[in-house]
């Protein structure tokens, strides 16, 4: 029986010199022969940069692909020629890092923290401080707001800020450096939907009956990638050059997000089209119902 053939891209996260996917179990799942079990010849690739993807998925020379949620919705808004498959990790709380100095929420008196402007959007950032420290932000320390995680990262790593709420990922960057993660905020700042399953809705209507059977594969994958700890962590380390602590975290904080349902969350799509476009006509409902593939999505 010959194999039916899908090309997968997934990024790096940016600013790590290639050593952290988004989504390392497509190699997990090749090497465990899972894709092939049902039928599928699947390549993981890495393929770096926006527009260089949606090159890709618009000439057919790859199929799906693994982006951040913000980014697909964003082009979504803009093109209406994508379509959504499902989810892999529908919510992921940020850390709060600082600088070894720090050793509780309420030594950041007088410092100055950062979060990205777009999960600081209705996040009770300040609420959190005053009620867990007695800190006021504005009077007590204050808040900067760049407009990237990368961005955030670089302002704490380079000491211009004293702590930043970064992305679990950029949180084990920065501990990487001796920078320290405060365990007892909350999660409350998120980044929704971090890693959505992205098509075109031509290859939808030319390829569907696949795509439902990568699905499918894809969804036992993840729970072979978390049932096998070892396994992970030995792929972390060769293809990403990830320290054995580092890539500990990574399985025990970060993996352990991703939802081997690989639907769409109706309240994290809502939290995500409340940062990007709240003034969407029509809302989240008129956006899924175009957006996410029927079954995609979960209320």
């Amino acid at each position: 029986m010959s194999l039916v053939q899908l090309n997968i891209m997934y990024g790096h996260l940016e600013g790590t010199e290639g050593k952290f996917a988004r989504d390392p179990s497509g190699y997990l799942s090749i090497d465990a022969g899972i894709y092939q079990k049902h039928g599928l010849e699947v390549s993981w690739d890495h393929v770096q940069g926006t527009e260089e993807r949606y090159r890709r998925l618009e000439d057919g020379t790859a199929q799906i692909s693994l982006v951040v949620g913000r980014a697909s919705l964003r082009h979504f808004l803009d093109s209406k020629t994508t379509r959504i498959l499902g989810c892999v990790m529908n919510s992921c709380p940020y850390y709060l890092v600082a600088s070894p100095a720090i050793r509780k929420m309420g030594d950041l008196k007088g410092k100055t923290i950062v979060c990205r402007e777009g999960p600081s959007r209705n996040t009770p950032i300040a609420e959190t401080f005053r009620e867990r420290a007695q800190l006021s932000i504005g009077e007590d320390l204050m808040l900067q707001l760049p407009k990237s995680d990368q961005e955030a990262f670089d302002l704490l790593v380079s000491g211009k800020v004293s702590a930043a709420l970064l992305p679990r990922p950029y949180g084990f960057w920065a501990e990487e450096r001796g920078f320290k993660r405060i365990t007892d905020w909350p999660d409350v700042v998120d980044d929704p939907l971090p890693i959505s399953i992205e098509t075109t809705a031509t290859l939808l209507r030319k390829r569907g009956k696949d795509f439902s059977t990568f699905l499918h594969a894809h969804r036992e994958g993840i729970r072979f990638m978390k049932t096998h700890r070892g396994e992970t962590i030995r792929v972390l380390q060769e293809k990403f050059g990830h320290s054995p602590s580092f890539a500990g975290k990574t399985f025990d904080d970060y993996l352990i997000c991703m939802d081997e349902e690989l639907t769409v969350d109706f309240k994290h799509l809502e939290r995500l089209l409340g940062q990007l476009a709240p003034a969407t006509p029509g809302g989240a409902r008129k956006v899924a119902a175009e957006w996410i593939m029927p079954g995609g999505m979960k209320d």
